[in-house]
């Protein structure tokens, strides 16, 4: 009898850990479409494997050049059908600096149409 008791409490111990990973599991957000999208773009241009993240830094991390960065842009331009200013090209280092500016020009482009 005292078994059984004790593995019911163990069952019970069990399914509360478990309930709380899953709460934890889903409060963590999802990366939004511009990001995977970007980041799906970077693997296809880079000429090496990386798994860029979204803090990754182009030219540090991803060992991105000047040549890569303008290809990487013409992949942008065609996949989000926007056109990418060269002179923005200076302030974006980040893989998530990336997505953000494809968000925010889609954004533009948007409101336009």
């Amino acid at each position: 009898m005292r078994r059984s008791r004790w593995l019911r409490w163990q069952a019970t111990r069990l399914r509360a850990t478990f309930s709380t990973l899953i709460e934890t599991s889903e409060a963590a957000p999802l990366p939004d479409r511009f990001l995977q999208d970007t980041i799906g773009i970077l693997k296809r241009v880079s000429r090496l494997p990386i798994e860029p993240a979204p803090e990754s830094e182009l030219l540090a991390d991803l060992g991105f050049d000047s040549l890569q960065v303008l290809e990487l842009v013409g992949e942008l331009e065609e996949h989000f059908r926007i056109t990418v200013p060269l002179n923005d090209l200076s302030r974006v280092r980040t893989v998530a600096h990336v997505a953000a500016e494809v968000r925010g020009l889609v954004a533009a482009r948007e409101r336009q149409t």
